[in-house]
């Protein structure tokens, strides 16, 4: 692979540009389809010859495999292509809905083979024994695990779920094909007819992996969490700025093959209006260089009234506290705007109040307008995940 990515991927130290990424990809589809196809061949034939269903169930998982494989390059292909006036931002998201159609297409293909090897199970044939099929079982489980490494590796890389989805799927198939190894040294020194199980196992393999996979991608077009790295490279860049008071919310909005536009709020005083400028012109540039990525970052302007901010979070606790002493507040903000005062905040509550969160935020509301009119109320309400705590400065999303 070393000797591969010298002579077809140019300047591929410089991991961080999209087009060297997306380079790494099509690499790793292209040796997954070689790989996967000679596996493929070698067993089938070679489970035709000795009657064995487990060697041939693992020659068709080989198949899957190799179509999985040319299923994700065409993907990538597709995803080199930019923004558009149809699609501003890009087909990244392409390699997901091909990774969708590929861990179907390996769910069928696992259960037509635990079909058949049920059917080995009740209606077994001879097993004929050759130390060739020996040599290509443990020359798989070598190839499955080099092919782990180096998708292991490309998808770091590329941060990739279709690599990710590969990775564990090869490291899946070392194990069904040892199962397999197994079936056929017991099935030679004994009389145990274990083929059609072992078959049933393999089979089981390829559809837990499909299903992995698949989850795996519905997660990211549900949207997922954003890489904890990349959110702390963001935060320390943002702290090097004195100016910058807090950085309330800060997402990442995936697009797919390393393309994701970052957007964030940050608060400040309106005396520093000018080096906060000069700030998220720097911030944006930096974010730019490093990530490849679009940047868009909103100012808020703080009202310096401690007393007021005291009074109102006191109003809110009050509401809160019929509900759950498990609410609190983050981010509590007095902001200036123009003509009036913004008061924001985010409301943190448990799983078990989701039906009740448009209530609270009704009678929040309320209460607050019923004293101060002339104050618009932006609430932004969260269900509470373990990794969010009091005191924390930002949101991942």
């Amino acid at each position: 692979m070393s000797l591969l990515i010298k002579l077809f991927i140019k300047d591929n130290e410089n991991v961080s540009a999209p087009s060297v990424k997306k380079a790494y990809a099509e690499l790793s589809s292209i040796v997954g389809i070689v790989l996967n196809s000679f596996l493929c061949i070698t067993k089938v034939i070679i489970g035709f010859f000795s009657h064995s269903i487990a060697i041939s169930a693992d020659g068709f998982n080989n198949l899957s495999d190799a179509g999985t494989s040319l299923v994700s390059l065409l993907g990538f292909k597709i995803a080199k292509y930019g923004g558009g006036n149809v699609h501003p931002f890009g087909h990244g998201r392409i390699e997901w809905i091909m990774g969708i159609f590929t861990s179907i297409a390996v769910l069928f293909m696992g259960i037509q083979l635990a079909d058949s090897s049920i059917e080995t199970i009740t209606n077994p044939e001879k097993f004929l024994f050759s130390p060739a099929i020996i040599v290509v079982l443990i020359l798989s489980i070598f190839v499955k695990g080099y092919m782990y490494l180096y998708n292991k590796n490309f998808s770091q890389i590329t941060d990739s779920e279709t690599l990710k989805a590969t990775a564990t799927d090869c490291i899946s198939d070392c194990m069904a094909t040892f199962a397999v190894l197994l079936s056929t040294i017991v099935s030679q020194i004994s009389d145990w007819q274990i083929d059609g199980y072992c078959g049933v196992f393999v089979s089981v393999f390829i559809i837990i992996s499909g299903a992995k996979s698949l989850w795996e991608i519905l997660g990211r077009i549900m949207g997922k969490s954003a890489d904890q790295n990349t959110i702390n490279f963001i935060l320390q860049m943002i702290h090097e700025y004195p100016e910058i008071v807090d950085v309330p919310h800060l997402m990442l909005h995936d697009y797919g093959f390393s393309y994701f536009v970052i957007s964030m709020n940050i608060t400040g005083y309106k005396k520093d209006s000018e080096q906060l400028y000069i700030a998220i012109k720097e911030i944006s540039h930096l974010l730019d260089t490093k990530f490849h990525c679009d940047c868009f970052i909103q100012i808020d302007y703080l009202m310096n009234d401690e007393e007021l901010a005291q009074k109102l979070i006191q109003k809110i606790q009050l509401v809160l506290q019929k509900y759950s002493d498990g609410i609190y507040i983050r981010h509590f903000r007095l902001i200036e705007s123009g003509t009036h005062t913004n008061i924001a905040f985010d409301l943190i509550y448990p799983a078990d109040l989701q039906n009740k969160e448009e209530k609270i935020r009704q009678e929040i509301e309320t209460i607050i307008n019923s004293e101060y009119p002339q104050y618009y109320t932006t609430i932004k309400s969260m269900i509470r995940r373990e990794r969010f705590r009091l005191g924390q400065t930002h949101k991942t999303c």
